[in-house]
């Protein structure tokens, strides 16, 4: 990796390719696993699951969940009673997600794959939003967050998790993905509340949280890094203001009204990125047209592909 792209800004196609990449390289296993399995066997992701319903309380509308990537928890809520709407960048990784739904005979997400920074859908559609270990692959932070707010309704909640910048193993971690083509961050806690304020969100808490590391991705770490994978789990558990994670609970200013329910049709929220024009879905081409436009978007297997070329 050359040196001039190591320290070139974060850029959203980079990324998007980088992701796919991943995704892809890792599909066999995805398919593999039951989410809804994984969560009965295993403690910690059931407790990681259990926190973001917990940060999102009684929740009868759609959940948007932005960065969803392949959906695992965001698969668990649906079966929870959740009407979730998982967005990633990354098509494909909706596309396994979809895939994986039918085969474990799941009940199924809706998915939309966008662009963070252009959400393709109207103002004040979702009861919540939830970025989760997402937010720092974002290129434009400000833009994301007023984004996610602007397509809550009044009184909807925002949750979020994020790697904490106080943690020197994690920064440590973040020059080594550098090399590996991809962007890493993390968030000192006065950083992400200061961000969430100016987006325009209300009643914003920060706050350090340890949890346990699931299993699979202890697997995943080699062998000669196990033992450091094992430290950082038990510091995090220890000393969570340092070595956890963050959690981020905000609201959206106003009173929650009745107005839409948790079954509202996705397809009836679509607008192109921004949120400006409605969206049809054009048979004939089997795309998404923006209505009395030319513009068009295309469509994966029933997954509308909203992303600006």
């Amino acid at each position: 990796m050359s040196i001039g792209k190591w320290l070139a800004a974060p850029d959203v196609a980079r990324e998007r390719e980088f992701e796919r990449e991943n995704v892809l390289r890792k599909r066999e296993q995805y398919l593999a696993t039951n989410p809804l399995e994984r969560f009965g066997s295993d403690p910690a992701y059931r407790a990681k699951v259990e926190r973001i319903e917990q940060g999102l309380g009684c929740c009868s509308g759609p959940v948007l969940d932005i960065g969803g990537n392949t959906a695992g928890e965001a698969t668990v809520m649906q079966q929870r009673g959740y009407s979730m709407l998982v967005g990633d960048i990354n098509e494909a990784g909706l596309e396994i997600s979809r895939e994986r739904v039918e085969k474990f005979g799941l009940r199924q997400p809706q998915y939309v794959a966008f662009d963070a920074h252009h959400l393709p859908f109207r103002d004040g559609h979702f009861a919540a939003v939830t970025i989760v270990e997402a937010l720092h692959h974002m290129v434009d932070y400000d833009r994301v967050l007023r984004e996610a707010l602007r397509v809550l309704r009044p009184g909807g909640r925002f949750y979020a998790m994020e790697p904490n910048a106080w943690n020197p193993i994690r920064r440590a971690g973040e020059v080594r993905d550098r090399f590996r083509g991809t962007i890493e961050k993390s968030f000192y806690p006065g950083q992400l509340r200061d961000l969430l304020e100016k987006a325009g969100f209300k009643a914003v808490e920060v706050r350090g949280f340890g949890i346990d590391k699931p299993d699979w991705k202890l697997r995943e770490v080699p062998a000669y890094r196990r033992w450091l994978f094992r430290l950082h789990t038990k510091l995090g558990l220890e000393y969570p203001g340092v070595f956890g994670s963050l959690e981020v609970l905000a609201r959206k200013s106003g009173e929650m009204t009745s107005e839409g329910d948790a079954s509202d049709d996705f397809a009836a929220c679509l607008r192109s990125p921004g949120g400006d024009r409605p969206l049809e879905f054009d048979t004939a081409s089997a795309r998404w047209r923006e209505v009395g436009r030319q513009a068009s978007y295309s469509d994966l297997n029933g997954i509308p592909v909203i992303v600006r070329e």
